[in-house]
């Protein structure tokens, strides 16, 4: 060939190898989507022959990054109605859920200017599901940062699939709406919840460990500004027990401030996750054994719609140590799979409860502490009575009425003994006006005059006591249901998880409210109290005249729920004192017929006798 052909030749040849170098990141990516889409032989993992490192599987080069990350497919989810109630947004980066869409719960039902809809995991750059590499108490975990791509053949209205190679290994990430029916049970709160399946393959000619490797849970923060960041915690399920700890287990007032948590001997970690006042979001391992770190952390972020910034907790669940083959070439490289379930939603405690087939024990999350035997069935009755009458407002109402009518043959044995309790006063102040020198002794001949009368100085108290306790079940009912946000009354109550502020005077600088509600439960407890007998001396009178200041003070700017319990509560029982005082006899001051030698003593004379006998003791002591 002459000179000419010979360039000719070798030009050609020259182009060729360009080609085949400029599209070779192109064939790397193909070949990843077809090992993607396809499935590939399982491989069983190889023996470690040495110790593994900390972090030998993580990617030592990250795939590029894009500068933000782009959402790349949605996935919307319904209730048994068809109505469309959550929506999961997927990011490119970490391939990942950057978001979960609560359709028709708006940030503040209150606030034109709030009328987004809430979204869960929000604010932080990491999704959930994002894989993090290097688990550790000591240093910060290193975030999955390669951008995914859909697997389009395998991605439809219930499923997507994303797929990256990071480093020398290939992951493929599925997500699937969980079904609504199983078997005959519909189980709505599956509208929140998604499987998400992670396979891992090997793409290397060597063995590769993975030891300190974690999927990420998502974090939790306030909703808005009006909410109470108190609520914020990361949770978890080790072994059958519940635990919380809010975002102040990072700076405790004794020990050392710390920037993350990281535990990593839980017996068995069922599943873990983090919440605020009325979503959580958990993830659960569809096998608990062989779980047993999770790593949580401190987060600052801006509310949602907002400036202002908060204080929120990231979660992330710990994987077990893994090892994957080396691919050769008559044999793929070793793949591994792992199965999570994913909750994002409101914690609604009926819901919850019919969860405990995927999420056990999930309902757990409206943890009500030792007040959970009054709260939950509190919550129970208000569920059924909002069915009948379809509003949360009136269901509180006959909640009240249903509470009320349970303690009426207390209440009024109480008004009893407090009305012949008032009618004995006279006689207590003769015994202070005749021994004013003598504490003691008035003390033993009031004993005596309440053993001789039948008089219990307990009596009155005791539905006031019952009350307390159930005040603060509803309390915590209320603090934390997702029930009553955005739910109307009447009028002016627009949203019962807020307070009823019907106008805000402005007054050197200071905004002042004027709650409707809270006045009418002041109001209320002034009228009840003029109603009830007065006892006790006069300091306990005063301190009884003060308590409807105390409440109004408390319940202020407390969600309008909960006044409109109190002030319900309040009308019932002035009802019931009128009933009293109409239909029922006059009580009477009668002293008891002298019980029968031998007779058995009630449990109140030997409260009485011994009391008594206890003050004649310390008497006899000081005339010594």
């Amino acid at each position: 060939m002459d000179k000419t052909a010979w360039f000719v030749v070798t030009l050609c040849i020259g182009l060729l190898g360009l080609q085949w170098y400029v599209t070779k990141d192109a064939r790397e990516q193909e070949a990843a989507a077809a090992a993607a889409a396809a499935p590939t032989e399982q491989v069983a993992p190889a023996e470690a022959t040495t110790a593994p490192t900390e972090n030998a599987a993580a990617p030592a080069a990250p795939a590029p990054t894009a500068a933000k990350p782009q959402e790349i497919a949605t996935l919307t989810a319904k209730d048994s109605s068809g109505k469309p109630v959550s929506c999961y947004h997927f990011q490119d980066i970490g391939g990942s859920i950057s978001g979960v869409q609560m359709i028709g719960a708006a940030i503040n039902s209150t606030k034109a200017d709030m009328q987004a809809d809430v979204l869960l995991n929000s604010n932080p750059v990491q999704g959930i599901g994002t894989l993090l590499f290097g688990l550790s108490e000591e240093n910060a975990p290193t975030f999955d940062t390669a951008q995914y791509s859909v697997v389009e053949a395998q991605t439809n209205d219930t499923q997507v699939t994303l797929f990256a190679k990071v480093g020398e290994l290939l992951i493929r990430k599925t997500y699937s709406l969980m079904p609504l029916q199983q078997g005959d049970m519909t189980i709505d709160g599956n509208a929140y919840a998604l499987n998400l399946k992670v396979d891992v393959q090997n793409l290397a000619g060597a063995t590769q460990e993975a030891k300190n490797w974690g999927i990420y849970a998502g974090a939790s923060q306030q909703i808005s500004k009006d909410e109470f960041s108190r609520y914020t915690y990361y949770v978890r399920l080790e072994d059958g027990d519940f635990e919380k700890d809010s975002v102040s287990a990072f700076n405790p007032w004794l020990g050392k401030k710390k920037s993350r948590i990281y535990e990593k001997d839980c017996d068995k970690l069922e599943w873990v996750g983090s919440m605020s006042q009325y979503y959580a979001t958990i993830i659960k391992p569809e096998e608990a054994a062989g779980n047993n770190s999770y790593y949580a952390a401190p987060t600052h972020f801006a509310l949602q719609g907002q400036e202002e910034e908060a204080e929120g907790v990231e979660m992330a669940l710990g994987m077990p140590a893994f090892s994957l083959a080396a691919k050769t070439e008559v044999m793929a490289g070793g793949q591994k799979s792992f199965s999570y379930d994913i909750f994002a939603g409101p914690k609604l405690n009926i819901m919850l409860n019919d969860m405990t087939d995927e999420f056990r024990m999930i309902d757990r999350v409206m943890d009500y502490g030792i007040l959970t035997p009054i709260s939950y069935p509190m919550n129970w009755l208000i569920n059924l009575f909002h069915r009948w009458f379809g509003n949360w407002g009136w269901a509180i109402v006959a909640m009240t009425f249903v509470v009320r009518g349970l303690i009426w043959p207390l209440y009024r044995k109480s008004y009893v003994s407090m009305k012949r309790m008032s009618l004995l006063q006279p006689k207590m102040k003769e015994l202070k006006d005749k021994y004013p020198d003598d504490a003691q002794k008035v003390n033993m001949e009031m004993m005596k005059l309440y053993r001789e009368y039948g008089i219990s100085p307990m009596g009155g108290c005791l539905p006031m006591m019952l009350q307390i306790p159930i005040f603060f079940a509803f309390f915590y009912v209320l603090q934390t249901a997702a029930e009553f946000r955005g739910a109307e009354w009447i009028g002016w109550v627009t949203d019962l998880s807020q307070t009823d502020t019907i106008y805000t005077l402005t007054a050197l600088g200071i905004d002042l409210p004027i709650n409707v509600l809270p006045i009418l439960m002041a109001v209320s407890m002034i009228v009840q109290m003029h109603m009830t007998p007065a006892t006790g001396d006069p300091t306990q009178v005063r301190i009884m005249r003060w308590m409807p200041l105390m409440f109004f003070v408390f319940c202020y700017t407390y969600p309008s729920a909960l006044a409109l319990y109190w002030t319900t509560t309040n009308i019932i029982s002035i009802i019931q004192t009128l009933i009293i005082r109409r239909v029922m006899p006059e009580p009477k001051l009668e002293k008891l017929k002298a019980a029968k030698k031998g007779g058995k003593k009630s449990f109140f004379e030997r409260m009485m006798d011994a009391q008594q006998a206890a003050l004649a003791e310390q008497q006899r002591r000081v005339k010594r």
